[in-house]
């Protein structure tokens, strides 16, 4: 740049401060402000100098109408997150707390590659109707929230809707289409992963186990000796969470997903402290409130660079920064709004009605902030940075070994029997399975009505069912079923010839040893122990340690053993499922 033209932009400047002083001191100028409103809902203001000012002096440059983008700050976070039809439902009186800029600023902990969620926007700015699948839990769910049509899923879905309407391919009006599973944690995806792979489209998913993943305790699947290493919550959180990223991000359904892990809560239990409701050193040294799976779920996101959207990165820290006292205030009348207790409707990890339009609001702005972020077009990227999964070209696993990486991912699992208790539409297919099935009934138990399984439920012992099975080429069986902390007992389960139940005197006999069978040596019968001292309900999962050979067709047997010492209140188990292969 010369010099001669460096002095007048420099003078330039000088008259345009010199100009906007004398229009606050005197009101020589004229300016307009105009709020231009758009999917961006950028703020603009323009200012146009009044010729009759001293400022005329400083040249034409200086005088021409200049447009400065600023923050909109001049409108409230829920008029530019949410559009007009929808904001009564977002006043302050109708969510749990009130949510600053300052606080859901916060809300993105890990950026990740956002080629694929860019991709997303897309269409949506093309006016592309678009599926969104959403992988989580019961808070998911809405669980203790009066239902789904109350959940999060629920209230982002409404805001897609109106925020990027969208048209059928014949032009019509058309609506963005939600999906969701009926599993419950990575574990329980991974074993009934076709719950999503048969899914005709797929354009947007949301991960959600912040809460249900902290309960899984074993790593049947692993095809090779970890070590000591499997008994690590965290270990296998991330070798079922890495499996599902991995199958997820070579999935296409028909374009590569757009895949966002969302911390949508934390565990809020004030285990051990009742009676009395306030423990500070039971709630320290055994309370489950402290572990928090958030710092896993980062971690695993941040290796395979998938954006993280996050309510409870900043919720937590106001839940807990004054004080134990002031966490868990109904006890004592405290004032914390953000406590844990007035967020939870419950002892666990279930927010409110109000709560969950929260967490929509969360992931509207994060989605809002992407759309910005790829409007401004910053192309100051490096190469090792595109997203080279969208090729199909993944990093090698972390967790899982070659040969898992094989099996599970790459070509998947070729599974030779697959019986689901879980599909509320499943009767008919599962039914082509069963033998005999003798006081087993098949419904779901919660109160929302959409947790279906297999159950039965008898203080003496007895039930029984049994169910035809072929062995796949691992010879692996694989059984999963529901743990509680009350009312669920002890099962037992065995392979034979046999369609009848030849051994009842087994099943009517007390079993009262509170560890799983890990020699099983023989044809003994092998233990599924249903209760736990954890107070939740968790979806678990066990392999038979007999195996089956390829092909080989075999009953397999489960029944219900008597109330034991360790079953409290009723004596019921819960069978979810049972794959071989």
């Amino acid at each position: 740049m010369s010099s001669n033209r460096r002095i007048t932009l420099i003078a330039a400047l000088a008259c345009y401060v010199a100009g906007m002083a004398t229009e606050f001191m005197f009101g020589a100028f004229s300016s307009m402000i105009d709020l231009h409103d758009s999917n961006l809902q950028e703020v603009k203001v323009h200012l146009k100098v009044d010729s009759s000012t001293d400022s005329q002096d400083c040249g034409e440059e200086a005088a021409s109408s200049s447009s400065v983008s600023l923050s909109p700050d001049d409108i409230s976070l829920i008029e530019e997150i949410i559009p007009k039809e929808l904001q009564p439902a977002y006043a302050p009186e109708n969510l749990q707390f009130n949510v600053t800029r300052s606080m859901i600023r916060k809300s993105r902990p890990i950026i990740g590659n956002t080629d694929r969620l860019h991709a997303y926007i897309k269409k949506l700015q093309n006016r592309q109707c678009t599926t969104v699948l959403f992988l989580g839990g019961s808070v998911t769910g809405g669980h203790n929230a009066k239902g789904p049509q109350n959940a999060f899923p629920r209230h982002f879905m409404d805001w897609l809707n109106h925020k990027y309407p969208c048209l059928n391919k014949d032009g019509s009006i058309g609506l963005h289409e939600m999906k969701k599973t009926h599993a419950q944690n990575s574990q329980t995806h991974f074993i009934h992963w076709s719950m999503v792979s048969e899914i005709d489209r797929i354009d947007l998913v949301f991960i959600e186990f912040c809460v249900n993943d902290h309960y899984l305790s074993d790593l049947p699947h692993a095809l090779e000796d970890k070590g000591s290493i499997t008994q690590n919550n965290e270990y296998i959180d991330m070798w079922y969470s890495e499996a599902i990223i991995r199958r997820l991000l070579m999935l296409r359904k028909p374009d590569p997903i757009a895949i966002v892990t969302f911390n949508a809560d934390y565990i809020g239990k004030s285990w051990a402290t009742f009676p009395p409701f306030y423990n500070p050193e039971k709630a320290r040294t055994g309370s489950l409130f402290r572990a928090n799976e958030e710092p896993v779920k980062l971690w695993i996101s941040s290796l395979y660079e998938i954006p993280v959207f996050s309510a409870s990165i900043w919720m937590l820290p106001l839940a807990s920064k004054l004080g134990m006292e002031k966490q868990f205030p109904k006890q004592f009348g405290l004032t914390n709004p953000y406590s844990t207790l007035d967020w939870h409707a419950d002892a666990c990890c279930h927010p409110h009605p109000e709560g969950h339009k929260i967490l929509a609001l969360v992931l509207a702005y994060c989605m809002i902030e992407e759309e910005k972020e790829m409007v401004r077009n910053n192309t100051d990227k490096a190469g090792i940075e595109r997203d080279f999964t969208i090729d199909g070209l993944l990093r090698d696993p972390v967790y899982l070994s070659p040969e898992e990486e094989a099996m599970y991912v790459q070509k998947e699992t070729e599974v030779s029997t697959d019986i689901d208790f879980t599909d509320p539409n499943g009767e008919v297919e599962w039914k082509k399975f069963a033998l005999s099935i003798d006081s087993w009934s098949w419904f779901a138990d919660n109160r929302e009505k959409d947790k279906f399984g297999l159950i039965c439920s008898d203080m003496k012992g007895g039930p029984h069912v049994s169910l035809s099975v072929k062995g796949g080429k691992h010879g692996l069986v694989e059984i999963s079923y529901v743990m509680s902390y009350e009312n669920f007992g002890l099962a037992l389960a065995w392979l034979d010839d046999d369609t009848t139940n030849i051994r009842s005197n087994d099943c009517k006999t007390v079993v009262q040893k509170k560890g799983a069978d890990t020699k099983n040596k023989g044809n003994k019968p092998e233990r599924l122990i249903a209760y736990w001292d954890e107070t939740a309900s968790v979806p678990t999962v066990q392999l038979l340690k007999k195996r089956l050979s390829e092909g080989e067709k075999k009953v397999l047997h489960i029944c219900l053993t008597p109330q034991n010492e360790y079953t409290i209140g009723a004596n019921k188990f819960k069978l979810l499922g049972v794959r071989v292969y």
